[in-house]
């Protein structure tokens, strides 16, 4: 099964994503940090709800689109092959 879109952000790694902390790209969570925080203020949003939902998505949405990350390693967990 192909995965067309698993790079169309950018290639893990280069680029935006190159900036790295402890492994995980900084780029990619300050984006997602501020849409928690956006996400709080714009729709009254508890901020930990919004930082943990916007978390949750982006690891959903690495795994569906095949994409490689430090934390889907971490707790053991391989994306779906795209051959």
């Amino acid at each position: 099964m192909s995965c067309p879109y698993a790079n169309i952000l950018g290639t893990p790694g280069e680029g935006v994503h190159a900036q790295r902390f402890l492994g995980i790209a900084l780029n990619d969570t300050i984006a997602t940090l501020v849409a928690a925080l956006l996400t709080k203020w714009f729709f009254d949003v508890p901020l930990l709800y919004s930082i943990l939902g916007w978390f949750v998505a982006g690891e959903l949405l690495h795994y569906a689109f095949g994409v490689d990350t430090a934390f889907l390693k971490m707790i053991g967990i391989k994306p779906r092959s795209c051959s």
